[in-house]
Parts: C-alpha cells; structure tokens; sequence
C-alpha cells in the first residue's frame, strides 16, 4: 500500500501537469442509503467526465471474443498480465 501512495505522491509531483487520484466506489458504504448513492454518482460522474476528456485510459491486455469467456477469466486471474481483459461480443 505505501509503494502505491509513494507512486501517487511521485506522480503527483512531476511538473507535467498530470494527477493521479483514488476513486473507491464503496468507501461510502457506511453511509446511509441514499448519502452513499450520491455520493456514489458524484464520484462516478467525475471519472465518467474524465475519461471522456481522455484524461483517464485503461492498459488493455487482451481482447478476446465472448466465447472464449472462460480463457479471458483464466487470464485474468492469472495475474500475469498488466492490463484489462476485454470481451468482444
């Protein structure tokens, strides 16, 4: 957990005026019902707005078609990647 924070905090201070932040959807959880739902959508909407802008993009490391849903499950728990797996239907 600290190498992650020290990564955000490296990255975070780089003069190319590029941020890093930490979104968790159920740190709310706690919450009452409907705090947690807005606060939810609040943060939602915000990383939505960034990846629209491009500021957000995620490593894919492999596509793979529907059918093959049990290898892409396989590859992803296997931990040898570094990026998402994707489904293609």
């Amino acid at each position: 957990m600290l190498k992650i924070l020290g990564r955000v905090w490296m990255w975070n201070a780089l003069p190319n005026g590029r941020h890093a932040y930490f979104f968790n959807v159920w740190a709310g959880r706690a919450l009452s019902k409907n705090k947690f739902r807005a606060q939810l959508s609040a943060d939602l909407t915000q990383v939505f707005a960034a990846l629209e802008r491009g500021e957000v993009n995620a490593r894919i490391a492999a596509r793979l078609p529907l059918a093959r849903v049990s290898d892409a499950v396989r590859l992803a728990e296997s931990g040898t990647v570094a990026g998402k797996v994707v489904l293609i239907p």
